[in-house]
């Protein structure tokens, strides 16, 4: 819904505070009764009883997370609603709204579950040393898919799209994102600055800015062309890294 341009609530200051709230909250939800009493009703997949309650929450969290991925990868954001996500996930209509409150918190999370995911890939690489081996290691994690299907790349370059269109709801929510992608990167050219192994001349925000831009662009021509050989790109892109960031 377009907000009111008078109202306090909605100034960008306050919409800026609303998020850092809304992603400290839900880095570490809290469960309320009305969930609990839902999923233990629906089951939520518990064979035998062998699930603790917290292990079904947990359980239907997960369920009802890769539900809207899946759905906001197919269709998009906009269309999607609470209740055919509660269904796909196998619960009833009303347990996302009990868990998320609403749709927008619903997708925020969603948001924080796709960040979590590529820094889990990141982490599973091996170990790199600051800076021009971080920036290295962190392209070579835009081209690592254990999904063949994509979905993760998918919601989440749909909702960016989704995100810049005006009152759009998720524009804060993928705006941290972004600018928290942005900031991870630019630490990393700032350490080689520092290491020596990057050119001092270098603008870190402007180069993790266009970087990020480039890789996600790539990603987005791969969805699209279907035929693109990431493995190429790759290593034409760390040449590239080296080449430009690297102390002449």
């Amino acid at each position: 819904m377009p907000s009111k341009a008078s109202s306090p609530s909605t100034t960008p200051a306050s919409r800026k505070r609303q998020v850092r709230t809304a992603v400290a909250a839900a880095a570490a939800p809290a469960v309320d009764g009305a969930m609990d009493e839902e999923v233990d009703a629906e089951g939520g997949g518990d064979a035998g009883g062998r699930l603790t309650q917290a292990e079904r929450r947990a359980l239907a969290e997960r369920r009802i997370l890769d539900a809207a991925l899946e759905l906001v990868a197919r269709r998009g954001s906009v269309r999607m609603t609470l209740a055919e996500v509660g269904e796909a996930a196998g619960y009833s209509r009303g347990l996302p709204a009990h868990r998320f409150g609403s749709k927008t918190g619903l997708l925020q999370r969603v948001v924080l579950n796709i960040g979590a995911r590529f820094e889990a890939r990141r982490l599973a690489l091996p170990q790199h040393r600051p800076g021009l081996d971080a920036v290295r290691s962190l392209v070579s994690t835009y081209f690592v898919r254990d999904d063949t299907r994509w979905i993760e790349t998918r919601a989440l370059l749909v909702m960016m799209t989704e995100g810049f269109m005006e009152d759009s709801e998720l524009n804060p929510y993928i705006g941290e994102y972004i600018r928290s992608s942005i900031s991870r990167l630019e630490q990393h050219i700032r350490d080689g600055i520092a290491l020596g192994e990057i050119r001092a001349d270098i603008d870190p925000t402007t180069a993790a800015t266009l970087l990020l831009g480039a890789l996600r662009g790539v990603l987005h021509q791969r969805l699209v062309l279907g035929d693109l050989s990431l493995d190429k790109v790759r290593d034409l892109a760390l040449q590239m890294v080296d080449r430009t960031l690297a102390p002449h």
